[in-house]
């Protein structure tokens, strides 16, 4: 599984939608967790998930990429 955590794949978010989900094993800079507001620590494994498609069907890309606790995705906590 190790290898293949990191490998994007879809999955139901918070709000019912589509999100390309990768499971990460660290992070190089801290990031707020978009659920719970508060800090997903530099070093610590976690989740970044960004929507399959924006509104009228554009792609979001790296602007719409969030960086997630893995227990507040888990848990699908909607956003603060």
């Amino acid at each position: 599984m190790g290898a293949l955590a990191s490998i994007p794949h879809s999955e139901r978010g918070p709000d019912g939608s589509s999100y390309q989900v990768r499971h990460l094993r660290s992070s190089s800079k801290e990031y707020t967790c978009p659920a719970c507001l508060r800090p997903v620590p530099v070093g610590s494994v976690h989740v970044v998930a960004w929507p399959e498609e924006a509104a009228y069907g554009l792609p979001q890309g790296v602007e719409a990429r969030r960086h997630w606790h893995s227990e507040c995705w888990r848990r699908r906590l909607s956003p603060g």
